[in-house]
């Protein structure tokens, strides 16, 4: 199973062990732990973060035995032995597969929807893809591989995306303009 051949979706990172009995602390990419779609029982798939993680690259499935939501997200995993065994897995990130989200409500995406879309202006001509997404803590930022072959980083704000038509497939565009 890859990430890139699949609808898995990552949604949290694992740098750090939490105690000693191998448990470790979630950093989910989604800062609403109530929105979290993570929940005992369920199996997800790790992927490495770095070659230090002995999880193979290809990913591997393991069940969330017990999960605990706070101040800190603390998960443990199904077959981690100790904090030792834990150490040799860290890094790694936590997947989920897209069939899982809950339906979207009205006037509502998931980003991750909205990748390979066309970008178009606001006549309706495609000026590029949408290629990724990233969030840099403050909003979230798109990029946008254009006809040209260049990529364009816009925040994600109603200014340069003022409309998103899931139902065609199309993200309208308002492009910057530039001054010297």
């Amino acid at each position: 199973m890859t990430k890139e051949n699949s609808k898995l979706i990552k949604i949290a990172n694992v740098f750090h062990p939490h105690g000693i009995k191998g448990e470790v602390e979630l950093r989910l990419l989604n800062d609403d732990h109530n929105e979290s779609v993570l929940e005992e029982g369920m199996k997800v798939i790790l992927f490495p973060s770095s070659e230090k993680s002995k999880i193979s690259k290809a990913g591997e499935e393991w069940l969330i035995q017990k999960l605990r939501f706070g101040n800190k997200v603390i998960c443990y995993f199904e077959g981690i032995k100790d904090r030792t065994h834990l150490e040799t897995l860290l890094p790694f990130e936590i997947h989920v597969s897209r069939d899982i989200f809950p339906e979207a409500e009205d006037n509502e995406v998931y980003l991750v929807d909205l990748i390979d879309m066309d970008v178009v202006n606001t006549d309706g001509q495609k000026v590029g893809v949408l290629e990724s997404f990233s969030d840099n803590g403050m909003q979230y930022l798109f990029e946008i591989r254009l006809n040209d072959g260049q990529s364009l980083t816009l925040p994600y704000v109603e200014a340069f995306f003022p409309e998103i038509d899931t139902e065609n497939k199309k993200i309208v565009m308002i492009m910057p303009e530039y001054t010297e």
